[in-house]
């Protein structure tokens, strides 16, 4: 496990979340394996699934295809499970490396009974349940409607961001991930080729190819181009280093690159970024 959670801390923060918006809370390490949830036990109605080997295996599937999309994209989503339910997962990340998922699961909104019932209700015909004992799990399930679910939502993006300030989530010092992480961290205006990054980790190519994308959802290049151009977006804000010393001290040789990857990931150009966000605006 690369992260370490503070796991009576974190129970309070679910804790919290649970007492506000009576949605299950989760927490995923980062293989997307259960580490602790608020409530404990599973609703009715997902122990009726997974008391039968191809509803327990839908659920396994379904919980680790979230996490590779969530890391991958690394953002929020909400999605309907295999099962018909709604749930929403968004990456934790300690620096850049996925540390873990948080998850609000079992969700029904109840706005329109028949329709999510009957959507549930096919979801599930292959698992070969008594119909009647389904409708009455589902049934118990708690209803949010969708501007609980917004709010839940967006609430769970700061909590994830939070982790890490809060020490609550961290690196395990000396894991591969820890030594990637501080190594592109500390070397960005260098050379950072895959080749010299496998040197300096004495790893092999296809080992660099897997940590990066176990650690960061994307391949080594991707993440590196993210962090330079994260750094220059610092530098602009918080410093008046012309654009070409800017992208001297992020790596990066080719101002006409820099200013069209630099548009591509924020959506504005290194000008307008500097005049919105300089000095703290």
């Amino acid at each position: 496990m690369r992260a370490v959670f503070n796991r009576e801390e974190l129970l309070v923060l679910l804790q919290d979340f649970h007492e506000l918006s009576g949605i299950r809370t989760v927490v995923f390490d980062e293989w997307g394996l259960d580490y602790l949830s608020v409530p404990d036990g599973l609703p009715r109605y997902c122990r009726m699934i997974r008391s039968t080997p191809p509803g327990a295996l839908g659920c396994r599937v379904c919980d680790r295809n979230a996490c590779l999309r969530a890391g991958r994209e690394k953002r929020m989503l909400i999605y309907p499970c295999h099962a018909g339910l709604i749930e929403v997962i968004t990456p934790i990340f300690a620096d850049d490396v996925i540390a873990g998922y948080l998850l609000l699961s079992h969700i029904v909104q109840g706005a329109d009974e028949e329709a999510e019932w009957a959507s549930a209700r096919a979801a599930c015909l292959e698992y070969g349940l008594d119909e009647n004992a389904m409708r009455e799990a589902y049934n118990e399930l708690p209803r949010t409607p969708y501007r609980i679910l917004k709010a839940a939502s967006d609430l769970l993006s700061l909590s994830a961001s939070a982790l890490y300030q809060a020490q609550l989530a961290r690196l395990v010092p000396g894991s591969p991930a820890e030594k990637l992480n501080r190594f592109l961290s500390d070397h960005l205006a260098e050379d950072l080729s895959s080749d010299r990054i496998c040197k300096e980790l004495a790893i092999g190519r296809t080992s660099l190819f897997h940590l990066a994308r176990d650690t960061y959802g994307c391949g080594i290049s991707e993440q590196v181009s993210h962090m330079r151009i994260r750094r220059a977006m610092e530098l602009l804000a918080t410093t008046e280093m012309t654009n070409s010393e800017i992208c001297e001290a992020v790596g990066i040789g080719d101002y006409n690159y820099f200013f069209r990857v630099f548009r591509k990931q924020t959506g504005v150009t290194p000008n307008t970024y500097r005049r919105r966000y300089s000095g703290g605006a």
